[in-house]
């Protein structure tokens, strides 16, 4: 299995469908919501083409932000997860999702990945005027703490419900 230091956050491209559907069952498998603009059966230009209009902020839906989407890969076919930087925050965002989120596949969790995934991407917000930047997770998240942590996360909030805030 290849390592974190070879990993690389970047957005998707015309080849990465095959590997992209992998990691979205992959991910999918536990319920978790991934790639959300993503419909089953879509073409796969069209998903390039709504990725590119949300990263412009054309064609979203009402109440969402620009975004940009981006995937880790670690070369050969293998994308292990993914990232969004929300360009900017609303209200809700600001309470649950802030500026990144940030997600690994089951397999390839506690081996480095969501670290090298958040600090790559946080070059990329900080590229797109974003810094300081927020993320939440659980409380009971204890992995996505970490990895927070581990790149420089500062708790600024713990709600009643369980979310926790951290700055970048």
């Amino acid at each position: 299995m290849t390592t974190a230091e070879h990993l690389i956050v970047r957005p998707l491209g015309p080849g990465d469908e095959p590997a992209f559907l992998e990691l979205r069952s992959a991910i999918t498998q536990d319920g978790t919501v991934f790639a959300k603009d993503y419909r089953p059966g879509m073409a796969w230009s069209e998903y390039l083409l709504v990725q590119d209009n949300a990263r412009a902020g054309e064609g979203l839906a009402e109440g969402a932000v620009p975004y940009t989407f981006l995937v880790a890969d670690l070369g050969g076919g293998v994308l292990v997860g993914s990232s969004d930087i929300r360009h900017r925050l609303t209200e809700q965002l600001a309470r649950w999702g802030g500026h990144v989120g940030y997600i690994v596949a089951p397999r390839y969790r506690r081996l480095g990945h969501g670290t090298e995934i958040l600090r790559q991407t946080l070059r990329l917000a900080t590229d797109l005027g974003i810094n300081p930047a927020l993320l939440t997770c659980r409380i009971d998240n204890v992995g996505s703490r970490g990895v927070i942590q581990a790149c420089g996360g500062t708790v600024c909030a713990e709600s009643d419900d369980g979310i926790c805030s951290y700055w970048i």
